[in-house]
């Protein structure tokens, strides 16, 4: 049994946020059928690609879910989607606000189709207000909220996680999943509001709390960055990274880099500039590898800074066991598991991510449309 067996979940979403929010979904059991239009979503061509129209990160999102195409732009399109979501117990989209209601199948529709639904919306700022319809990708909103930042050498730094989106899947897993058990004392589905700004807000919740503060009472903050919390440079031009926030770990450092005079200085924050450079010319003097070999099995938060390659060659990842090797009809396929474990009701990668439209006929059989029917659908340009 898997937590989530028995949902239906219909997945409108083309980009990161819901795609993500529906594999998470699908990896714990739930029958999700990720619906595009008849061309394919953008994220088919993006590379490298397993094959013509199968990209990795296809691959990576939209495991264990159904593929259907469905073109809204025509009534026989629009009326599947009804049909759909008629029976599913979420619908999980990422239009323009407004988009749906414009074709006729916004949620007043739906619900009065369907009661029970759960209708869940991941846009850039929401459902409603003035900024509803400006498009943004996380880079934007990460950018806006705050979330960017300068390094020590004045360079901006994009990553791979992207933070507002990922966060905005997660905060509509757990939106979707509070949903269904309201709806198991109510009777009724809702509608859910998730947009990657508000995310990027609140994912700084100690950070703002700390800046709030320090309007009202003066001050620091406490925490963000530091002597004792921070990233240095080593000579080898690598990274390490100090979070060495409890005072023993502090002071183990602190004779790590032969600098016993910072002992007792960790919180002296009207000296932090000059403890900051100290340590940092103290990190320069040596490389990577030879901080690790100093550090050796000592645990004391003081870790290298890891390339992405090299962090899934770690003994650390091997140890998880997070990535596991399956061969599909597609060829070898690695994927990343499920990353909560659950003792009783474990998710797993069941499939591989669908071709285009991979599923139409099942899924259109099961709503009731014969082979004549989804011929007619097709040459309409419906699917």
């Amino acid at each position: 049994m898997q937590a989530l067996e028995g949902i239906k979940v219909i997945d409108f979403s083309k980009w990161l946020p819901g795609q993500y929010c529906g594999m998470v979904l699908a990896d714990y059991g739930a029958d999700v059928i990720k619906v595009e239009a008849p061309a394919g979503d953008p994220c088919r061509g993006f590379t490298p690609q397993k094959e013509a129209g199968l990209s990795f990160w296809n691959l990576a999102l939209n495991r264990n879910k159904r593929g259907l195409t469905l073109n809204l732009k025509t009534e026989a399109g629009r009326e599947i989607l009804r049909r759909l979501a008629a029976e599913a117990d979420v619908l999980l989209e990422g239009f323009r606000p407004g988009y749906l209601d414009s074709i006729g199948c916004g949620y007043e529709v739906l619900q009065k189709l369907n009661p029970r639904l759960i209708f869940c919306g991941i846009t850039g700022f929401g459902e409603t207000g003035k900024f509803k319809h400006l498009p943004a990708h996380d880079l934007n909103v990460i950018g806006l909220a705050g979330l960017d930042s300068l390094d020590d050498a004045g360079q901006l730094c994009v990553g791979e996680v992207q933070v507002s989106a990922l966060g905005s899947s997660l905060n509509a897993v757990a939106a979707i999943t509070m949903a269904l058990y309201a709806r198991e004392k109510t009777g009724k589905g809702q509608r859910l509001d998730i947009n990657l700004y508000d995310t990027a807000l609140s994912l700084q919740i100690v950070g703002i709390a700390s800046r709030l503060g320090c309007r009202q009472v003066g001050g620091s903050p406490f925490g963000r960055l530091g002597s004792y919390y921070n990233i240095y440079k080593t000579k080898d031009g690598r990274f390490l990274t100090v979070g060495t926030i409890e005072p023993k770990f502090w002071r183990q450092f602190c004779h790590l880099i032969n600098a016993p005079e910072l002992a007792d200085q960790q919180f002296d924050f009207d000296h932090e500039d000059e403890q900051i450079k100290r340590i940092a010319a103290a990190v320069k003097t040596k490389t990577l590898a030879e901080w690790e070999t100093l550090i050796g099995a000592d645990e004391f938060c003081v870790t290298p800074v890891h390339t992405v390659d090299e962090a899934l060659d770690s003994d650390i990842t091997k140890e998880a066991g997070m990535l596991v090797k399956k061969q599909e009809d597609v060829g070898e396929i690695t994927d990343v598991q499920p990353a909560f474990k659950m003792s009783a009701t474990p998710g797993s990668i069941r499939r591989r991510a669908p071709r285009l439209g991979e599923h139409n006929a099942e899924i259109l059989q099961a709503l009731g449309y014969d082979t004549a029917a989804r011929a007619q659908l097709k040459k309409d340009g419906a699917i």
